[in-house]
């Protein structure tokens, strides 16, 4: 499993498309397997475990004047720029949203994603 969290956000652009997004207060990205036991005939126990595609979760926490208008269609690119490497999500779909209102706190919005792949590339212009 492969984590990836940004705790620093001035040097990190995020990106659905060709959208940059603004009031990103948190984000984070995990790989999970998706498992599949094997078992022989009329046996209860898994004999072996076989990991299965790779699908990525994608937390994110946003101020409420986030623009939703980017998110609305289903297998979205979402693009996460630091510095000279670019990670790429691809067919991303929102599996949830929560509102948090904390009394003296700013109003986030809380967005679960899931990712069907993730591509790491370098910046064209680098160098």
């Amino acid at each position: 499993m492969n984590e990836f969290r940004i705790t620093r956000s001035r040097d990190i652009e995020l990106y659905i498309g060709e959208e940059q997004l603004f009031g990103v207060t948190d984000f984070q990205s995990k790989a999970t397997y998706e498992s599949y036991p094997i078992r022989e005939y009329l046996s209860g126990e898994a004999f072996a475990i076989v990991n299965g595609r790779m699908t990525y979760e994608i937390k994110m926490s946003v101020l409420s004047l986030f623009n939703f208008d980017v998110i609305d269609e289903s297998g979205f690119c979402l693009s996460v720029v630091d510095g000279e490497i670019i990670y790429v999500y691809e067919g991303c779909i929102i599996t949830g949203i929560e509102r948090r209102i904390n009394a003296g706190k700013n109003v986030v919005d809380l967005f679960s994603i899931t990712a069907k792949s993730m591509r790491k590339q370098v910046a064209e212009n680098a160098g």
